[in-house]
């Protein structure tokens, strides 16, 4: 007998992953790979194996086969190439004493941002070559803008060799040169550089692809928002970093009653104590200073994901996303990637385009001021700034602005220091400097010395080692999944 879907050309899709109910706690992990010709599922595959299923403290849970995952549909993820995988309950910690599930997610966006012409990665490789090295070239990509200069003078010299009157075996070499050249070209640096391409330059053949790639990301995001889960972790690697960077922004925009509090709420008394840690922290950096506002970020961010869970049609006010967890991040490069200039990226920053951690504070006018002085919050008249406002002149309610996600968002950035181009991870470095002290940097050639090969691909690699290699470690501190490094 013909089942339903074939009698019923119309019967709708069946659903792929009901709700599911649990008596524990759960948290979701968002992995977003980088570029490349990536294939669904590889990456959070090696992941999970080296944050979950090696890790022996977390699991030491008492339970059969303790480190044992699922893989499951799941349609949140926009592909059905993808898959979730779910771990058993973690260990027992004073942030999780009933345990907790992870479910780990991997967004991927590499079938959203082919499609990329030679032509657009020669107009972008142009414009990274024709820039002043003594002022748009920072000094730690000099030696790979040179050697792209090098590179390029080979090209256009075996350019030239092919029109030159030769004959014989030179001919036959110099075909053979170009035509491994154009190979070269269109199989490898087009698909990579490409998405590079197709992400980082908003200009018109690339706003489609843009606005699709973040627009499965935040549906992403916000289907789990509004699901079982108590805790979300974003994790980026490479050029995923920047569009992780993006989505926590736009996220943080599109939902402003997630980081709006009351004044006379212990809410409000931690956006005080964040403000002021924040304030301190901008006018003199020091190492007691990052600590005293990671603190206070920690305290706001736990408040602001416990809130009530709503239901029916009630609004949403959770903020679950408590970090961002970087990896060979490119946005080290943010003058050199996302805009002209240093100066053009400080402008931004300050124009609240790009969010900084801590955030950016605003100058209050007088009516602003007495309003903030009355509530209590930590203002110096004689530099009246916040990072929050009051939703009127008469109201209780102070709301941190756009671009202040980092004020809850704890953000760790993990990189690999280069050397001689090839020997270590030139495409990461430091973001503290660029994006603010409140990102906890982890320089690992300061942990194990100097890379000898290129490790922009082995921050999760477990392989080839019986003991745990310093990068994987930093990454399983900064995930914190059961809990254990620091309390939630």
């Amino acid at each position: 007998m013909a089942n339903s879907s074939q009698t019923n050309p119309a019967a709708p899709a069946p659903e792929l992953d009901a709700k599911p109910v649990s008596s524990f706690p759960k948290q979701a992990i968002v992995v977003i790979h980088g570029i490349g010709e990536q294939m669904p599922m590889d990456t959070i595959k090696g992941f999970v194996h080296a944050v979950w299923e090696t890790d022996r403290e977390i699991t030491a849970n008492g339970l059969p086969n303790p480190a044992e995952v699922w893989s499951k549909p799941d349609a949140r993820t926009g592909s059905l190439e993808l898959r979730r995988i779910t771990t058993r309950e973690s260990i027992e910690t004073p942030s999780f004493p009933d345990r907790v599930r992870s479910d780990f997610y991997e967004l991927y966006w590499a079938d959203l941002s082919g499609g990329s012409t030679w032509s657009q990665v020669e107009d972008w490789i142009s414009g990274l070559l024709l820039r002043d090295p003594r002022t748009r070239v920072p000094p730690n990509l000099l030696s790979a803008w040179v050697l792209l200069w090098m590179v390029a003078l080979v090209v256009i010299a075996l350019a030239i060799a092919t029109l030159l009157p030769t004959g014989g075996w030179i001919k036959v070499l110099l075909f053979i040169a170009s035509a491994g050249l154009a190979y070269a070209t269109h199989r490898f640096i087009v698909p990579y550089a490409g998405r590079v391409v197709r992400y980082t330059r908003a200009k018109p053949d690339n706003i489609a692809a843009r606005q699709n790639i973040r627009e499965r990301g935040l549906a992403l995001l916000a289907d789990l928002h509004k699901d079982e889960y108590d805790r979300i972790i974003i994790v980026g690697h490479s050029l995923g970093s920047i569009l992780a960077y993006d989505l926590i922004s736009y996220f943080w925009a599109s939902r402003q009653a997630s980081h709006t509090v009351a004044q006379g709420t212990p809410e409000f008394a931690a956006l005080s104590d964040l403000e002021r840690a924040g304030a301190a922290l901008y006018n003199q950096p020091s190492g007691a200073a990052v600590a005293n506002f990671l603190q206070a970020q920690q305290v706001l961010s736990h408040l602001l994901r416990v809130r009530p869970n709503p239901a029916g049609n009630a609004s949403d006010t959770r903020w679950l996303i408590t970090d961002l967890v970087t990896l060979g991040s490119p946005l080290t490069h943010a003058e050199f990637l996302l805009a002209n200039s240093k100066e053009d990226l400080d402008a931004r920053k300050t124009g609240r385009e790009f969010p900084t951690s801590p955030p950016v504070r605003e100058r209050l006018d007088d009516r602003l001021l007495k309003q903030a002085q009355a509530a209590g919050l930590p203002v110096d008249p004689n530099q009246p700034e916040l990072s929050c406002f009051a939703l009127g002149p008469n109201s209780r309610d102070w709301q941190l602005h756009h671009a202040a996600p980092y004020a809850v968002v704890r953000w760790t950035n993990i990189f690999d220091p280069a050397r001689d181009i090839f020997r270590g991870d030139i495409i990461s470095g430091p973001l503290a400097p660029v994006f603010g002290p409140g990102i906890v940097d982890i320089d690992l050639r300061a942990l194990r010395g100097q890379s000898q090969s290129f490790t922009h691909t082995k921050y999760w690699d477990m392989e080839n080692t019986t003991s745990v290699p310093p990068q994987v470690a930093e990454l399983r501190k900064a995930l914190n999944l059961a809990g254990q490094v620091r309390d939630l």
